[in-house]
């Protein structure tokens, strides 16, 4: 029997079949790795939660409730200043030139200092009262704010009325009275805080 050409070369790779593999073995496949377009925190947050971290700082309290305080005593200043000016009227009638009022003043003396010691304790008044009012707000709604905060609100208050009003009996008076209210508005602030917590 003949063979046909090639069929003893099939037979022969059919016998060995690595024979005429040349291929190399394929590695195995290797996966790049994926990197995240989020940025992940390893550190633990700080405060007590999200909110925590939405609280501004104690100190910037301060400026705020001055402001508060600024914007309360503008509300309060139009009738602070209506009630004076009746008191002073009361004290020197139709008196309106200086050489009148010194006429009244060295005529009644005592009188007329008391009415204008009673002006002026009127104005002073809605100026502690709109300090206290700005250190509350401090010391309630502050996270961590302390009678500190709300004392140098008062300071910071007071100054400003000092610097507007160019009154240097003001810095004597106003600042060590808005200090202590501010002290003891924010005192009863933290105080509601705390039971409110």
């Amino acid at each position: 029997m003949i063979d046909k050409p090639g069929q003893g070369l099939h037979a022969a790779l059919m016998a060995h079949p690595t024979a005429h593999s040349t291929a190399p073995p394929t590695a195995p496949r290797r996966h790049l790795p994926v990197i995240s377009s989020t940025p992940t925190s390893t550190s633990a947050p700080s405060g007590d939660g999200p909110a925590a971290a939405d609280d501004p700082p104690p100190w910037h309290w301060i400026p705020l409730g001055s402001v508060i305080s600024v914007v309360v005593f503008a509300l309060l200043a139009q009738g602070a200043a209506s009630l004076a000016r009746r008191i002073l009227v009361g004290a020197y009638g139709a008196a309106t030139t200086p050489a009148q009022m010194a006429a009244m003043r060295a005529l009644h003396p005592a009188s007329v200092v008391a009415r204008e010691l009673a002006a002026g304790a009127v104005s002073l008044g809605a100026l502690v009262l709109s300090i206290a009012l700005g250190a509350y707000v401090v010391g309630r709604r502050g996270a961590h704010t302390n009678a500190r905060h709300g004392m140098l609100s008062g300071a910071c208050t007071a100054v400003l009325f000092w610097a507007v009003t160019g009154l240097h009996g003001v810095v004597l008076v106003a600042v060590p009275l808005g200090m202590l209210a501010g002290d003891l508005a924010a005192r009863a602030g933290i105080a509601v805080r705390n039971r409110a917590d």
